[in-house]
């Protein structure tokens, strides 16, 4: 330790004498040093070199101070701390020159600056008077929020204003967007840039679709925190792999992206499709991807019908507030005539309002107004109200409204109403309703249907788990009045204990239900319950049995299921026959397979059935085949008679899967009569596909004690490359030879441009409609219509 002070000491001493007048002293800190008084030189290893006079610090390997030229060499783990600077250099090799007052590195360079940018270059060199960092290698900059800079013929880097030079410059910013700049200025404390030669290439999906390829190419820019302008610009989205050219692109004078406004905006420009000028525009903008709602002009479409004529649509989305906005859709008719309609939202602390509404030029009378609210008053309660209402019953059909809102669910229906559900604790829950329903294909009064209320109640009750199950009460009711004198009321109380599975040794999966239904009526006039005054009992009791079987075979795994279902309903039923309700094997099981459940199935009977799937190694489904039966102690004429539960044995239902390789694939549902003599139902939906061909055909027909129907469906679609498409669709009714429509559509779709044209021939009259043949014509230019938010881009404040 002694030793090494004196060492220290006299290193000291000996620099205040020899050292030049613009020499700084500087202390070592070293295990060894060696002092060559002949060529005026020091010698040190594995130390620290101090200059206090300048605030410096510097940590290597091995120093060589040449006193003369008062330069101070560094080699190997050489770290440079200039705390006046807050700059923090590593190298493997430095030179430090006290009378220039700069730090040149000859190696692979890093560099910390004030903590607020990582710096990563060679032979590099620092001029502390000025404070400039320059290099003439490759450099890299990132910044604190992840925006890289790199500048691939080194820089100039002025340190205090923060402002570098570089020939080329290339930039990757937080969101993964590249610029590329030459001959260009960037101001990194300002946030400007200027330069020429630009190219801006966004990532993939900076416009929401990652099969983009968005860039925008410049002869020059200046940017700041404001605005953005690139000059003589080539902006679009789309991607040109394996393409001759790009499907759209915007050739402007001047594009601007205003920051402050978020929109980019395109002066004196070029549309082009395909590499063809299609339209000028003296003035274009859209909203930059980090608006997530903005007004302007929405996708434009044109419809040709031979009722309506041809007709030009043309959206305008407003934004009123960041919970307002407004959507206007005007619909030109190419006789002068026109419809209004709109489309307003409003989003509020705990519920969202959507309204859509339209009025028709030739007959002020002839509207629609639909609006929906839904919302909640707590955490356990929410309500919804839906009100929907029309001046001309035909009004919806004439003018296809349903294909301009999401609103309208029925062109033949109105329904409006206002609901209450409210969870009173985690098992208890009710829900109640009242409703106004409108049918428009009836005249006068008996065209509406009134519900006040319509009620839910159920509650889970906890049992001891000895029961080994679960007891649910449900009440259920509703007073109803309809076509003018019509009135009905009906209160449900049902009582239903549903066991845990029992599984056997044998692997045997059991199960029973428990049914007590307490059934209260009163109606006048009613076509569904025939006494006024009605209360009644019921009572059902179901076991269900099922043994589950597997096979492994060498190339598939077989799965059998039997099931067996034992129903006892003792008590008496009422008169559904006239109900249309059909069994199939879906709902062969169920407790409620009549479709009533203001009522049991009466009697008692047995359903048998199985369950058989066959699948592969990849355990993907290739063939199945469900098949059951329902027998009687006794017919019942009070049961639906298309269920064939009026008889002692029902038809035989099912249905059977087959897929016979990956290009075809059959879907099979029938009922059969109970001794096989005819069909009364058949439905088969063949689908097969090999390459870009894909059709389906359905075949559905009812005969015998099911009526009399066949009708064929057809769907073809031909995809000639990824981006063509053809699509044909027909619905035929056999029994009259009567093709009810058919639709031809061609649809050209890339990452950035989607392109259709569809022609429609309806057959059928509908009401006062005819028949009617339509065009429907539509593009867009993406992302025009569909722009995404996306992060701050490093141009941004």
């Amino acid at each position: 330790m002694k030793i090494k002070i004196l060492r220290t000491l006299s290193v000291l001493i000996l620099l205040s004498i020899c050292s030049n007048l613009n020499a700084q002293t500087v202390f070592f800190d070293s295990k060894n040093i060696k002092i060559d008084t002949e060529d005026n030189m020091i010698y040190a290893t594995e130390g620290i070199a101090k200059i206090p006079a300048k605030n410096l610090k510097i940590i290597g390997e091995k120093f060589i101070y040449d006193k003369l030229n008062s330069e101070l060499i560094i080699f190997d783990n050489v770290e440079y701390i200039d705390e006046g600077k807050d700059i923090i250099i590593k190298s493997q090799k430095m030179i430090y020159n006290e009378t220039d007052n700069k730090v040149f590195t000859q190696s692979e360079t890093f560099l910390d600056l004030e903590n607020k940018y990582d710096i990563k270059s060679s032979n590099i060199l620092f001029d502390r008077d000025l404070n400039i960092i320059s290099s003439n290698e490759i450099t890299e900059i990132n910044d604190k929020i992840s925006n890289k800079f790199i500048f691939e013929k080194g820089l100039v880097f002025d340190t205090i204003r923060e402002i570098i030079s570089s020939e080329k410059i290339f930039i990757k910013d937080q969101n993964l967007n590249e610029y590329s700049f030459e001959n260009s200025k960037l101001n990194l404390k300002d946030n400007e840039v200027a330069g020429k030669n630009v190219k801006v290439d966004f990532v993939d999906d900076f416009f929401g679709n990652e099969n983009n390829d968005p860039v925008l190419k410049g002869s020059s820019i200046v940017s700041n925190n404001q605005n953005t302008k690139i000059y003589k610009t080539v902006f679009s989205t789309c991607n040109k792999k394996n393409k001759n050219c790009r499907g759209w692109e915007l050739q402007s004078k001047i594009f601007t992206h205003n920051k402050t406004k978020k929109l980019f905006e395109y002066e004196k420009s070029w549309f082009k499709v395909f590499d063809k000028k299609i339209f000028y525009l003296p003035y274009f903008n859209h909203p930059d991807p980090t608006v997530k709602r903005k007004s302007g002009f929405l996708t434009p479409f044109y419809k040709g019908s031979s009722n309506l004529g041809s007709s030009l649509t043309i959206p305008y989305f407003y934004s009123i507030s960041n919970s307002k906005d407004f959507t206007f859709k005007p619909r030109f008719y190419f006789d002068n005539d026109y419809i209004f309609q709109s489309e307003y939202r409003e989003a509020f602390k705990n519920s969202n309002l959507i309204a859509d509404f339209s009025l028709n030029r030739k007959d002020n009378t002839s509207s629609h107004f639909f609006t929906e609210l839904e919302g909640n008053f707590d955490d356990n309660t929410n309500y919804k109200i839906q009100i929907q209402n029309v001046t001309n019953d035909n009004y919806l059909k004439i003018h296809n409204i349903k294909e301009y809102t999401s609103l309208v669910d029925s062109e033949s229906t109105l329904t409006s109403y206002i609901s209450l559900e409210k969870d009173i604790d985690e098992n208890t829950k009710i829900d109640t309703t009242v409703k106004l329903y409108e049918d428009l294909s009836k005249e006068d009064n008996d065209k509406y249907q009134y519900i006040f209320p319509d009620f839910n109640f159920s509650k889970n009750i906890n049992l001891d788990e000895s029961y080994n199950g679960n007891f649910q009460f449900l009440s259920t009711g509703f007073q109803k009045v309809y076509e003018t004198n019509k009135y009905e009321v009906l209160i449900n109380n049902d009582f239903n204990f549903n066991s845990f599975d029992y599984i056997s040794q044998e692997g045997l999966v059991s199960d029973y239900s428990l049914l007590l239904k307490n059934f209260n009526s009163y109606s006048e006039n009613s076509t569904v319950y025939e006494k006024k005054n009605d209360h009644e009992i019921f009572g059902t009791l179901l076991l269900k049995s099922e043994l589950p079987l597997k096979k492994e075979l060498e190339n598939s795994t077989n799965f059998l299921k039997p099931i067996l279902q034992l129903r006892v309903s003792p008590t008496n039923g009422k008169d559904i026959s006239s109900s249309d309700t059909r069994i199939e094997f879906d709902n062969l099981f169920s407790p409620n397979r009549i479709g009533r459940s203001d009522m049991v199935e009466k009697g008692n009977s047995i359903t048998l059935g199985f369950e058989f799937e066959k699948q592969n190694l990849n355990d993907s489904k290739i063939l199945g085949l469900n098949l059951g039966n329902v027998l009687k102690d006794k017919k019942n004429d009070d049961l639906p008679t298309k269920t064939k539960l009026n008889q002692t044995r029902s038809d035989i239902v099912g249905n059977l899967y087959y897929k016979l390789n990956k290009n075809l694939e059959l879907n099979y549902d029938f009922s059969y009569d109970k001794d096989l003599e005819y069909s009364n139902y058949d439905s088969l939906n063949a689908i097969f596909g090999i390459n870009k061909f894909l059709t389906s055909f359905d075949y559905i027909t009812e005969n015998h004690d099911f009526g009399d129907s066949e009708i064929i469906k057809n769907n073809t679609s031909y995809k000639f490359t990824d981006e063509h498409l053809i699509n044909f669709n027909t619905t035929k009714d056999l029994k009259d030879d009567f093709t009810q429509f058919y639709k031809l559509s061609y649809e050209y779709e890339t990452d950035c441009l989607l392109a259709s044209f569809e022609y429609q021939k309806k057959f059928f009259r509908d009401g006062s409609l005819v028949p009617d043949e339509s065009l429907v014509f539509l593009i867009k230019f993406i992302p025009f219509v569909n722009i995404r938010g996306a992060a701050n881009s490093v141009f941004e404040n």
